[in-house]
């Protein structure tokens, strides 16, 4: 709802519970406390469709024990303050919905340049993952977020390619022999680059929750496993994204 539509609601709600003189409220107009009620359902409908009103300001509502009292008059005073309240805040701006910024990615260019073109690629993707998240497309998202894990770590892995295939959590062949680093899984490289240093033990475990996330990137996987991801959950794993990305830009020689 915009803040013009709200402030138009709001100040009509007043008129209908307050004198225009604003010295008092219009108790004999309500012939009980249902319709006070009502009345008090009504602003909080209002409320809770409008962007950019801190929460505090409904949960202090909800709280108010003026709306308990067994008085018309009390509870119609303590909304006609909550309202006027919500007006101001809507004459100064404070409902106007926050700006979606789309932060720019670092310079991945030491890690990308052994694979023409995935610089360009990885930047794209890290800008339509936050435009992901700032309309709610969650799961697309933390998808996004895997993909872009994946190709750095397999970057990094090109970089270091005799290292990469001496740990002990290469994967092999079924006689032994290291698979090409193209056919390595996320989970094989996040374990490599974890055992080799490319990444803090502790951002390796959160790089697993990642992958399993990420692996919604199948329908069934999410049926499944029940999977509902919300805006903490992106939050948490861009996190986990961006100081993965840090510990393999640091370990670069």
């Amino acid at each position: 709802m915009q803040a013009v539509q709200a402030k138009q609601l709001l100040e009509g709600v007043l008129r209908d519970i307050q004198y225009p003189s604003g010295t008092g409220v219009r108790t004999d107009d309500f012939s009980g406390l249902r319709e006070v009620d009502a009345k008090v359902r009504e602003v909080k409908m209002i409320l809770s469709g409008v962007d950019g009103l801190p929460p505090s300001f409904l949960e202090s509502m909800e709280n108010d024990l003026d709306f308990q009292a067994n008085s018309r008059r009390i509870r119609l005073e303590a909304l006609a303050n909550y309202t006027k309240s919500a007006i101001k805040f809507a004459e100064t701006g404070a409902f106007a919905k926050p700006k979606k910024l789309i932060h720019p990615p670092p310079d991945f260019s030491k890690l990308t340049m052994v694979i023409p073109g995935l610089k360009e690629e990885i930047e794209n993707r890290w800008r339509e993952t936050q435009k992901c998240i700032h309309v709610d497309a969650f799961t697309s998202a933390i998808i996004m977020m895997g993909g872009i894990l994946e190709g750095l770590l397999l970057a990094r892995a090109q970089l270091s390619v005799s290292t990469a295939y001496q740990s002990s959590r290469s994967p092999k062949d079924r006689t032994g022999k290291p698979l090409p680093l193209q056919d390595w899984t996320l989970n094989s490289l996040i374990d490599v680059a974890t055992e080799i240093g490319w990444l803090k033990t502790d951002r390796g475990k959160f790089s697993h929750a990642l992958r399993d996330a990420r692996n919604v990137v199948h329908p069934w996987q999410a049926v499944m496993t029940k999977t509902s991801f919300d805006g903490a959950t992106c939050r948490t794993s861009w996190s986990v994204l961006d100081a993965s990305v840090s510990d393999l830009l640091v370990s670069l020689p």
